[in-house]
């Protein structure tokens, strides 16, 4: 019997365990199977209601008469059991079972839940899944630095479970294949010009260096003597540069003295700026001369030299290579002062020049161009291909891959294109092949009939896109290579989380969970909502964008998503808030400022969440309630019925009244009282903010706020404290919302019954480490459907148990 009929089967496993004598077993009596004690509870005290006449909330429990069955709503069936365990259900005008009763469908329930989560792991299906656009542009960011963004003429992606990044519904169009292989001729391009840039010049002319005025005179080698009390024909000359750190560049000056021959005459080539890095000291730079030196300093000596040319036929060149550090801003020319007695000498400085930086190959270059440089030029080529497949295909390149590229540029430089033209058509053909472009994980144990591992290139691969939305880098390959990243999991989380690349998660992850892409296309009323314009928009994302990222950053804990006492405003903001921020604010700043003492915290009270579940001209306590059992509680509420006019049918004349009034006439028919009754309350209290985010006491009638709402379990709420405070007791229903979001985005697909177990390891590690990010993160990564494959004949197992 193979692993995975031992989990479909779950009574079977849990006899043979009953049936085995062991002093760990506790005298009391074995949970009665499901089959019998659970549908024998259900069919007396739940299909009234949630059967096959009636269901109420959308709940057909009548149809789970088995313990497969069971599992496939496991999700639903939680929620079930929590119910009846707290006495919520059945309701109170109903019959109500015993205690007893109640205890032995609970435990016939969870005994099902116990022996799967103890039998063998189901990692879930494999479906090969391409690069969506964002994750293709960081991979090319990445891999070579290139400025543009290649994916933005893609078609968009398709979303599945509220992500962009699903397996199933990637698919390549014949446009699609277009674009890819357009994309790779132009990254290839910008990676190898076939003409690189000449390094630039910037002189300036000595009689336009400064100090300077009008009465410079106009000669083409200006005079400066220190011993003129005017800074313009004192010196030192200088000139503002652009010298960029860790680039390559000359310094230069031509010029000679006027003077006897004999005499010497000895000069400082500077570099300066008034924050440069390591300057050189002081009593260094006072033997340096001229009324203006106090402007070139402090500075750093590049090169003192003795100026021997005595006219401007012999005029003398100096120049010094330097690497640009931080702070230079200005090169400048002083001389030094005479030796006692004899008077400062008279320069005529003809230009003062730089030229750089040195190097001037595109940043893609430089970072593809990396090789030995005592090699033949063919192997040279050949290092720079297997260097970049390995980044490129995420795993090392084979002899024979490598191989067929190098004959490739063989072939281009028989034909006359260079190797240079060859790299190109190599690095072409490696950007548009399915093993860049898919995420491709070949089972290196096809005959393995248990779960096993995927390879260390492969998770090193499902670590980077989960984390950073990007292709792992030289750390991650080298653990892969030295097979120590399934060991050093921990450690490379955190190290991933502290690289700004992981604000992909707020970007890729949380944007898509709470669905704030939508506001892009919304448009709210300015006649309504007066402070409302379009700029408005992406300072609510932003806002939301800079909560997440602290929690992430900070490593803080999950559940202050719900009610954080902080939030980031700019200036817009907190003028839609209310909030008085000291200092105010400067033009495109962002500042964190705390809620205490206002009524908004977390998520729920962030203009982006409240405008993206209003319409246009008013708020919607539908939207916000549906938004809060989707994306807070993971407990959505089924589809709307067909044939069933919205309350903003304008063609509607049988609800009159406030909006209020209306719903409660809506939730009067028994066809729509199920779902709002589910959901409304929810969004009622969220009714003293208005469709951008606003703060009001009345509404869009000028009638009073009514903020409250009644749950169909009879708690009643009032306003969005209450709601908080819900979420607070439903901390449990939220963290597994998010860890089931959170894990779908990870693995890439849509999560199944055999995911349970690892929602439940989730769910108690997050528990167990007072809800730290960190901590979801990570468990994540060192889950079994995330480490592991199933092996063979293991998926057409759980196909044939479904049926």
């Amino acid at each position: 019997m193979s692993m995975h009929v031992h989990f479909v089967r779950p009574v079977l496993v849990l006899a043979g365990l009953l049936a085995c004598p062991s002093h760990s077993f506790s005298a009391e009596p074995a949970p009665a199977p499901f089959a019998q004690a659970g549908v024998a509870f259900v069919e007396e005290h739940c299909t009234a209601c949630h059967g096959e006449k009636k269901q109420k909330a959308g709940l057909a429990l009548h149809k789970v008469r088995d313990d497969l069955a069971l599992l496939r709503a496991r999700k639903q069936w939680r929620e079930v059991v929590r119910m009846v365990e707290s006495g919520e259900m059945p309701p109170e005008d109903e019959p109500q079972p015993t205690a007893e009763e109640r205890r032995a469908f609970v435990a016939s329930v969870n005994a099902v839940f116990s022996t799967a989560n103890g039998a063998a792991p189901d990692p879930g299906r494999l479906t090969v899944r391409r690069l969506n656009r964002t994750e293709y542009n960081n991979t090319i960011r990445d891999l070579l630095h290139v400025e543009f963004k290649p994916a933005e003429d893609f078609p968009s992606d398709d979303v599945g479970f509220g992500f962009d990044n699903i397996a199933d519904v990637l698919s390549v169009s014949p446009v699609l294949m277009e674009r890819y292989l357009d994309a790779a001729e132009r990254i290839a391009e910008e990676a190898i010009p076939l003409n690189p840039a000449r390094p630039p010049k910037r002189t300036m002319a000595g009689k336009y260096c400064e100090p300077a005025n009008p009465h410079v005179p106009p000669d083409r080698f200006r005079s400066v003597n220190a011993a003129e009390r005017e800074a313009i024909l004192s010196g030192p000359l200088n000139t503002p540069v652009r010298i960029t750190p860790d680039n390559e560049f000359w310094v230069r000056a031509k010029l000679y003295a006027e003077g006897p021959a004999d005499v010497p005459v000895r000069v400082a080539l500077l570099v300066s700026g008034p924050k440069i890095a390591h300057p050189s000291p002081a009593a260094e730079l006072a033997r340096l001369d001229g009324v203006a030196l106090g402007a070139v300093t402090p500075a750093v000596i590049l090169k003192t030299v003795e100026i021997k040319a005595r006219d401007e036929k012999g005029a003398q060149l100096i120049e010094v290579k330097i690497t640009g550090t931080a702070g230079m801003e200005r090169i400048a020319l002083a001389a030094f002062k005479p030796a006692p007695g004899q008077a400062p000498p008279t320069l005529r400085v003809e230009y003062l020049e730089t030229e750089g930086p040195l190097d001037t190959r595109t940043p893609s270059n430089k970072a593809l161009m990396v090789f030995t440089g005592d090699k033949p030029e063919r192997e040279q080529v050949r290092e720079v291909l297997t260097r970049f497949v390995s980044r490129a295909w995420r795993r090392p390149g084979t002899t024979e891959e490598i191989g067929r590229l190098g004959a490739m540029v063989d072939y281009a430089v028989g034909h006359n294109e260079g190797w240079e033209g060859g790299l190109r058509r190599a690095i072409t053909a490696v950007l548009a092949s399915p093993k860049f472009i898919f995420r491709l994980e070949p089972d290196a144990e096809p005959e393995n009939p248990e779960p096993h591992p995927l390879d260390e290139f492969q998770l090193a691969t499902r670590l980077a896109y989960f984390l950073w939305s990007s292709a792992p880098d030289e750390t991650l390959l080298q653990l892969a290579w030295e097979k120590k990243l399934s060991a050093n999991l921990d450690a490379q989380v955190r190290r991933m989380l502290r690289d700004p690349r992981s604000a992909a998660l707020v970007d890729n992850f949380a944007l898509q969970w709470l669905q704030l892409g939508r506001i892009a296309g919304h448009s709210a009323d300015a006649k309504v909502f007066a402070k409302w314009e379009p700029k408005l928009a992406g300072a609510m994302i932003e806002e939301t964008r800079r909560f997440c990222a602290e929690i992430l950053r900070d490593d803080r804990s999950v559940l202050d998503l719900l009610d954080a006492d902080f939030t980031w405003v700019d200036q817009r903001l907190a003028e839609l808030y209310g909030l008085k921020v000291p200092g105010g604010f400067d033009a495109g700043e962002w500042k964190r400022v705390s809620l205490a003492g206002t009524p908004r915290g977390g998520l729920l009270t962030q203009a982006s969440v409240l405008t993206v579940t209003s319409n246009p001209t008013r708020t919607s306590p539908v939207k916000r309630g549906k938004w809060v059992l989707e994306q807070l509680l993971g407990n959505p509420p089924p589809p709307a019925l067909p044939n069933v006019p919205s309350l903003d049918d304008s063609g509607r004349k049988d609800i009159t009244g406030s909006f209020r009034h209306k719903l409660e006439q809506h939730r009067t028919d028994p066809k729509c009282a199920g779902c709002h009754a589910k959901m409304d309350a929810f969004g009622f209290t969220l009714e003293n903010f208005d469709g951008i985010g606003q703060w009001r006491d009345r509404d869009e009638t000028g009638a009073p706020v009514d903020a409250s709402g009644k749950l169909g379990t009879g708690r009643k709420l009032n306003g969005v404290a209450d709601l908080r405070a819900l979420l607070r007791d439903r901390k449990d229903a939220f963290t597994r919302c998010l860890s089931e979001k959170l894990l779908i985005y990870a693995l890439g697909r849509g999560l199944d019954y055999y995911d349970e177990p690892t929602l439940d390891r989730l769910q108690s590690a997050l528990a167990r480490d007072n809800y730290k990010f960190s901590t979801l993160l990570t468990e994540i990564v060192k889950s079994d459907p995330f480490r592991l494959r199933r092996g063979k004949g293991q998926e057409t197992a759980v196909a044939d148990a479904a049926k």
